[in-house]
């Protein structure tokens, strides 16, 4: 699910004023901002949200709440965020939502963060919608509704929030609500996927790998793993490491997969630093070098991967690229003994109780 919005930051255009800021006071507070120049900015806004200005009003908030050009001070946000509230202004009733849900300045209070979010979800403000839905799909102060949260956010993506979309789309993968149906769920991430939001690209590229609604297309999976990896996306990078590894739809390549698993890697992903690690040990695509390889395996083995603790220890038990040494094989093979067995690790974990019970029996 894809993750709560934070507040809105920009200037805003619209307002209901109790008093109207001149047309050409707000141009150059608009200018001043361009220019990066906030104390001008605050030198312009200040005395027309005194004076009732809602626009006024809820930028004075914004730079409490950012820190721009002046000290940051959440109870003053509060404070002016609530003035533009009070005349009706969306943004600055989704921002009073944002601050309680995330105590910001206040005590955390979900049921008033609501409150705010269905005021501007009310005049239609999407983000303010996409929250609603967020809070009732994961029960945020309220009983977990799937119902509610699929009509917030089929109102937010009507409107074309990418991250709507997403969130639909994920539902009737999982049938979260409905019944589970990969055609709509499809369909919701293609509208996201169009917006170049990364993980419904990505989420696209294992439809096709798996053939999940539609018929099994490698190229398809490739074409959307490289959109979402070209934005950074771990997931995708790695998928693409092991397509051309294993030459899924494409020529096997062991230089290109391990190009994406580096990157991955150095996102922390441990599959990607474990895989690297049997590369450098096994020289593919690489030249062998036992000293990376012990490097990989060792930032895998760190984050908890049964894998490369496992060949940790048999580097350390056969003297493989580093000098014998039983300690730190048993030291090894004992975390990885020490964990629950599950589909990915049931091999290595059983073969590390193997190699323990061995070695005390010859102690």
């Amino acid at each position: 699910m894809k993750k709560f919005l934070l507040g809105v930051c920009l200037l805003l255009s619209a307002t209901l004023a109790l008093a109207q800021m001149p047309e050409e006071t707000w141009q150059e507070v608009k200018q001043a901002a361009l220019q990066g120049n906030s104390a001008h900015v605050e030198q312009l806004l200040r005395p027309w949200a005194e004076r009732g200005d809602a626009r006024a009003q809820y930028n004075l908030g914004v730079m409490y709440s950012n820190g721009q050009g002046i000290a940051q001070n959440y109870a003053k946000a509060r404070k002016w965020f609530e003035k533009a509230a009070a005349q009706g202004l969306a943004a600055a009733q989704y921002n009073l939502g944002f601050m309680y849900h995330d105590g910001r300045g206040v005590a955390q209070d979900y049921a008033k963060a609501r409150k705010w979010f269905e005021k501007a979800a009310a005049q239609g403000l999407a983000a303010a919608q996409y929250n609603l839905g967020f809070m009732h799909h994961d029960g945020q102060g309220i009983a977990q509704d799937y119902a509610e949260a699929r009509k917030w956010f089929e109102k937010a993506a009507a409107q074309g929030f990418a991250q709507a979309q997403y969130n639909l789309g994920l539902m009737y993968y999982h049938g979260q609500g409905v019944a589970k149906d990969y055609a709509k769920a499809r369909e919701w991430l293609e509208k996201a996927a169009a917006q170049g939001l990364a993980a419904a690209q990505y989420n696209l590229g294992v439809m096709y790998r798996d053939g999940q609604g539609v018929v099994q297309n490698y190229v398809k999976a490739r074409e959307w793993f490289e959109q979402a990896a070209a934005q950074g996306h771990a997931e995708a990078q790695y998928n693409l490491g092991v397509m051309y590894y294993h030459g899924q739809g494409v020529a096997k390549d062991y230089v290109k997969a391990r190009e994406w698993w580096e990157k991955t890697a150095a996102q922390g992903n441990a599959s990607a630093q474990y895989n690297l690690g049997v590369m450098y040990r096994d020289g593919q695509g690489v030249a062998q070098d036992s000293a990376k390889a012990r490097e990989w395996l060792e930032k895998a083995a760190a984050q908890g991967d049964a894998k490369a603790q496992y060949n940790l220890g048999l580097m350390y038990y056969h003297g493989q690229g580093v000098a014998k040494d039983l300690f730190k094989a048993r030291e090894w093979y004992e975390q990885v003994a020490a964990q629950r067995e599950n589909a990915e690790n049931a091999e290595v974990v059983r073969k590390a109780r193997q190699i323990l019970e061995q070695i005390r029996q010859v102690r």
